[in-house]
């Protein structure tokens, strides 16, 4: 499965602005479709497969069910339930900054290496 195959994330966007009171029955039904589906892929790739983009999107993706069921569950206020996220947003935007940094950081030393290496 590649990140091609995805729901893409400005159709997620689009999808949740538009009022449910403006969608016919049809876009409904394929909003639920290819929701269901982008989850189920979002849950089986491995995350070795997926773009660092892609993991971040699913990796808030998944904090944001699995939020909605333990609140559920719980009977959390909205304001612990929106601490919580906030919490996980944080970490999930930090393991982001670190792989960009490191993709970065790599590419930065390739480079390096590549023009010493034509200079000799």
């Amino acid at each position: 499965m590649s990140d091609a195959t995805r729901k893409n994330f400005s159709d997620k966007v689009q999808e949740n602005l538009t009022p449910e009171s403006q969608k016919s029955f049809g876009q409904k039904a394929k909003e639920g479709v290819t929701d269901t589906l982008d989850k189920a892929q979002r849950d089986l790739q491995p995350d070795e497969s997926k773009s660092g983009f892609q993991q971040l999107g699913d990796s808030i993706s998944s904090g944001h069910d699995q939020g909605k069921a333990e609140a559920k569950g719980t009977g959390q206020s909205l304001s612990e339930t929106a601490g919580e996220y906030v919490e996980s947003a944080k970490k999930t935007l930090n393991d982001a900054a670190e792989y960009v940094s490191g993709a970065l950081g790599g590419a930065s030393e390739g480079a390096k290496s590549g023009a010493n290496s034509s200079t000799k």
